[in-house]
């Protein structure tokens, strides 16, 4: 399961793509993400932070998840329900992990066998994650 993106300057509004633009009528796709201002290569790894915020089925078809993150009234508790289960990992070691230290947070990563360049993506993606759940 990818817990990072190498393009997490771009993350944010990846999101809000998401939440705010027209789901796609069949799969989540790159031509999908291409339609809605996607188009560098490497934009194609948002593609699994779908598949890890569980937004879409085996087929890549957005499912419930994705259309109750649309409706604003319930994007926070959600998005905030799926990272605590997502990252169950990071919240069983630090309830408030919220409030930890990049250090930290890193830690745990390396500790599930990232490098330390991979480890301060996936915490400056959680981070961003963590926006849309109403804890930064």
């Amino acid at each position: 399961m990818r817990y990072s993106v190498d393009r997490t300057n771009r993350l944010e509004r990846f999101i809000e793509t998401v939440r705010d633009k027209p789901m796609p009528t069949g799969q989540a796709s790159t031509d999908w993400l291409r339609a809605n201002n996607f188009k560098d290569r490497r934009d194609k790894q948002f593609l699994e932070i779908l598949e890890l915020l569980d937004f879409v089925d085996s087929d890549m078809k957005p499912n419930q998840n994705w259309v109750s993150f649309q409706d604003k009234s319930k994007s926070t508790s959600l998005m905030s329900k799926i990272l605590r289960e997502k990252y169950s990992f990071l919240f069983d070691r630090y309830p408030d992990a919220t409030n930890q230290s990049d250090a930290n947070l890193e830690k745990i990563f390396v500790d599930r066998k990232f490098s330390e360049d991979q480890a301060g993506n996936a915490v400056e993606t959680l981070k961003i994650l963590l926006r849309f759940a109403g804890w930064m």
